[in-house]
């Protein structure tokens, strides 16, 4: 898409990037992005991806802003307490970005909603933290074919990786499913959240969609990185398609939430 003259001055210090130019930033711009959750990983996702210009924002939470969230969820304000997430964070967004078209929706992700999220969406990024969303979206993703990335921050851990992204013979990298038994080597459910881990997380999901989405060589297809912040560490994951699971998540299709073991919250009334 076209970039107009005032999108290119106010683009004009990633346009001049090298390898990024007018070409890429158009390439950002006529992208349209889903994300799942805007809350403490969904907030440095929304704010960067926005910022950079990517063109269409999808932003997918039915939750509110609670006082104790403040210090990881940093795109909204003490005036905002008690509204809804997805809302004030289309119009934080737009506040900074204006030529990003953000759209919120007040919707749960859950079996009888997703067919009808997805489409129009070149990616899914899935913030919510939350393993039975994981796994409603993965399956979402392989039946419509679309990629997904996801990750999660416990305390000084956390991890983030692509699934189902297309690679360079044709096929696509592994799923969300395929991944488990590594995700479960960072859950740490000590109580506590630190803001900062949550932003960096957040950062370096964005760095990588973008790339991504400007046709980037290499990047998150089939990789999961590990962080542990607490000792400065990163391990890059080669992750491998089973074809067992990949194969019973395509028969499978979309489960029921008793299946996920997703609680079904009411629709929100706006």
């Amino acid at each position: 898409m076209t970039l107009s003259e005032k999108e290119l001055q106010h683009f004009k210090h990633p346009i001049a990037v090298p390898g990024i130019g007018v070409g890429m930033q158009e390439k950002l711009n006529g992208a349209r992005v889903l994300v799942v959750g805007a809350g403490g990983l969904g907030c440095p996702v929304l704010q960067y991806l926005s910022a950079s210009g990517v063109g269409v924002i999808g932003i997918a939470d039915y939750g509110v802003i609670n006082d104790e969230d403040m210090h990881r969820q940093p795109i909204y304000q003490m005036q905002d307490i008690r509204k809804h997430k997805a809302k004030m964070a289309a119009s934080r967004l737009w506040a900074v970005n204006p030529f990003t078209k953000h759209y919120p929706m007040l919707v749960q992700a859950k079996p009888a909603n997703i067919e009808l999220l997805l489409p129009g969406f070149d990616l899914v990024i899935d913030c919510s933290q939350h393993l039975p969303t994981h796994l409603l979206i993965n399956d979402a993703c392989v039946k419509h074919n679309l990629p997904f990335v996801t990750g999660e921050v416990h305390n000084w851990m956390a991890w983030y990786g692509g699934f189902n992204m297309p690679l360079p013979d044709g096929t696509r990298s592994a799923t969300y499913r395929c991944a488990i038994p590594i995700t479960e080597e960072y859950q740490n459910f000590d109580a506590g959240a630190l803001g900062a881990t949550h932003g960096v997380t957040g950062m370096q999901i964005v760095v990588e969609v973008l790339k991504y989405l400007m046709d980037v060589p290499g990047g998150l297809a089939g990789k999961l990185y590990g962080k542990d912040y607490l000792h400065n560490l990163t391990t890059v994951h080669d992750l491998t398609v089973n074809a067992g699971v990949l194969e019973k998540t395509v028969m499978d299709g979309i489960l029921t939430a008793e299946d996920y073991g997703l609680d079904i919250v009411p629709d929100v009334e706006d």
